[in-house]
C-alpha cells in the first residue's frame, strides 16, 4: 500500500465515524501531474522535501484555517 491508497482508504473509513483526519503529503516530487494526484487521494497538503518547522507550521495553519 502506497501514500495514496493510504489516504483514500483512510477517507473512506472517515465516513462511518464522522470525522476528518488532516493528510499533509511529503513527497520529493513537485511536478504538476503529482501534485494533481496528491488531492485527488484526498489528501489535504502537499509538502515538497525537505520539511522543516516553518513548512510544517504553514501546513497546519492552513489546514486549520479551512
Amino acid at each position: 500500500m502506497d501514500g495514496y491508497e493510504a489516504a483514500r482508504q483512510t477517507r473512506e473509513e472517515e465516513k462511518y465515524y464522522g470525522v476528518r483526519t488532516p493528510i499533509i503529503a511529503l513527497t520529493a516530487h513537485s511536478s504538476g501531474s503529482e501534485v494533481e494526484k496528491i488531492f485527488e487521494a484526498g489528501m489535504d497538503y502537499h509538502m515538497p522535501k525537505p520539511a522543516n518547522a516553518v513548512r510544517l507550521m504553514k501546513a497546519i495553519n492552513q489546514i486549520d484555517s479551512r
